[in-house]
């Protein structure tokens, strides 16, 4: 048998830093032209937000055969002559079903990110899902054939140009002949979920043993540590190359002769795969070489300043509730305050929790909703990381059909405000609070090097979808070679956005560098910080990202020299002469 090679303690605490690499907020995205402001479809839904307690929320299944049968009942509406009123009125009636099924839907899915184990919401979540699926090939069916009828005109002016924009784009994205496939997706991820939160072991010394057991700081117990997760990299790994090749179908059936053009269209996002390459490029020959030197400098101590520490995620929340009370905006204080007085989060430790931190929304009741499994996340800056999401969502008008939010623009609202509460450090972490900003600095210059390599890794196979795993694995550790100066061979499964959300990972990379622009201009200017992060959570639903930046003074990660610019900053933290190597 061919000796394996000794994984390097760097790697192990990379690949770790794979299950902290930040969340994602769950909101369906899809392409949209633009901001606009909330017209007479927003009014219809008459959603306001209310003081719901969590705890109390009742799951109500949607009647999807009822809403089935409204849709069939419109249609044949739209070939009768002088039923206007009531066909606006009976798609305005559908609109609100939606918002209730997106509702349900929803807090189904956070029951089951409770307890994983809990098999009726997991099978409500595949139920629901697939009905969702069809249901937006209905509506779109049924927008047509309005659009297309005597009624068109009286549908345009009650509906407004920016939905019919974003109906004409999302339609393409969609279709009855790839409802199977992507229940069958569906399944995958739903299987992977699970599989991520099995125990995987290996035998040391005659006795089986967990990550858990074992002592990074022997060879053996590094050794033992590359045998389970080559273990855990096979049982999920397989997995992947059957969900690459359903969303390569997917792709092709649509008309798409990628999976990524078709993955960067359902994002939103107003930039190619090819800007995101070249910025990775970018970012590899200018980011990477002064991480690697910023860790050196300052890990030891950074990881003395984290053993002296005994600040845990729970500080974060006063600590948050104080900063608020100064210069933030006004807004950003009451919806925390909404947040606590409704116990519209859940924080815990449970083992059948999902691993992972995300916010979404509950749209029926304008109310967003944070969830953090604190044995993943146990510092401070992933509770102000997640507000920035949650105070995104409780900006938002309410939700629409086919509404969508900007995850790069969402990422700058979470990683900006990380850096905003710097301020609060020193009072978090008394004298380590410059070593623990270095450290959020570094954790921010990671996420940009981790949003192009997982990037490049996911573009890559989705170029040539036939490959093993075995390849996948030499490809992902080539390119960490790249990144970081080290191979990470088989950590890339724990990355759950692979597998829920393919091609999210670059929205860390941009939008962590408009965030240490953010952390550049509050060095110099803090209230002229503040405004341009105020300005930027404005752009909530339907907003172009490139736009959205320009607007707030940011600048465009692709076309100008923010990266440089960055790096220059950053390479002020190190001294004028970098001490040698013995």
């Amino acid at each position: 048998m061919k000796k394996k090679p000794l994984i390097s303690l760097a790697a192990i605490l990379a690949a770790a830093s794979l299950l902290l690499s930040g969340c994602m907020p769950a909101l369906l995205l899809k392409r949209s032209p633009g901001p606009e402001q909330p017209g007479r479809l927003v009014e219809a839904l008459n959603i306001q937000r209310e003081a719901v307690n969590f705890s109390q929320l009742e799951y109500v299944r949607p009647d999807l055969e009822e809403i089935d049968a409204q849709v069939t009942s419109a249609l044949a509406l739209v070939k009768e002559s002088g039923r206007e009123e009531e066909l606006l009125e009976r798609y305005r009636q559908l609109l609100r079903e939606i918002a209730n099924l997106d509702t349900m839907s929803t807090l189904a899915s956070i029951r089951h990110d409770l307890d994983l184990t809990d098999e009726y919401y997991e099978q409500e979540n595949l139920d629901l899902d697939e009905f969702y699926n069809k249901l937006d090939n209905r509506m779109n069916e049924l927008t047509g054939a309005i659009l297309d009828s005597a009624y068109g005109e009286a549908a345009r002016e009650d509906w407004g140009q920016g939905f019919i924009d974003r109906y004409e784009i999302n339609s393409k994205l969609n279709s009855p002949a790839i409802e199977a496939l992507t229940k069958q997706e569906k399944e995958l991820e739903n299987e992977y979920t699970k599989r991520l939160t099995e125990e995987y072991t290996t035998t040391l010394n005659g006795e089986e043993v967990t990550m858990e057991d074992l002592d990074f700081t022997t060879e053996e117990g590094i050794y033992a540590y590359y045998d389970i997760y080559e273990k855990k990299n096979r049982a999920l790994g397989e997995l992947y190359r059957e969900l690459v090749a359903v969303r390569v179908e997917i792709a092709g059936t649509l008309g798409y002769d990628s999976y990524t053009d078709y993955a960067y269209d359902c994002l939103g996002r107003d930039f190619t795969k090819e800007d995101a390459a070249a910025f990775s490029e970018k970012v590899k020959k200018t980011l990477a070489p002064l991480y690697s030197q910023l860790e050196d400098f300052y890990y030891e101590d950074i990881r003395q300043a984290k053993l002296r520490s005994s600040v845990d995620f729970q500080d974060g929340l006063p600590a948050l509730q104080k900063a608020l009370r100064s210069d933030y905006p006004e807004e950003m204080g009451e919806a925390l305050d909404y947040m606590m007085q409704n116990q519209l989060f859940r924080f815990g430790a449970d083992p059948n929790m999902m691993q992972a931190g995300y916010t979404t929304i509950l749209s029926g009741w304008q109310a967003p909703f944070m969830f953090v499994n604190t044995s993943v996340y146990q510092a401070p800056d992933t509770l102000f990381h997640e507000f920035g999401h949650y105070y995104n969502f409780y900006l938002m008008d309410p939700i629409l059909w086919n509404d969508n939010n900007s995850l790069d623009l969402a990422e700058i609202h979470s990683q900006a405000l990380e850096v905003l509460m710097y301020d609060a450090y020193p009072e978090l972490y008394g004298e380590d609070a410059e070593l623990f900003e270095i450290d959020s600095l570094l954790s921010l210059i990671d996420s940009v090097l981790m949003g192009c390599a997982e990037d490049e890794f996911q573009q890559a196979v989705f170029e040539n979808p036939d490959m093993s795993l075995e390849e996948m694995n030499l490809l992902h550790a080539q390119l960490y070679e790249e990144y970081y100066g080290y191979p990470l061979i088989y950590e890339w499964v724990d990355i759950h956005h692979h597998f829920e959300s393919p091609f999210y990972y670059i929205s860390y990379a941009t939008s962590a560098i408009s965030a240490m622009e953010v952390w550049e201009l509050s060095v110099k200017n803090r209230a002229k910080a503040l405004s341009t992060y105020d300005q930027i959570t404005q752009y909530t639903l339907n907003s172009e990202y490139l736009n959205a930046l320009k607007e707030s003074g940011l600048k465009n990660p692709f076309t100008s020299n923010c990266v440089e610019e960055i790096a220059g900053a950053l390479a002020d933290l190190l001294p004028d002469e970098l001490p040698q190597a013995a």
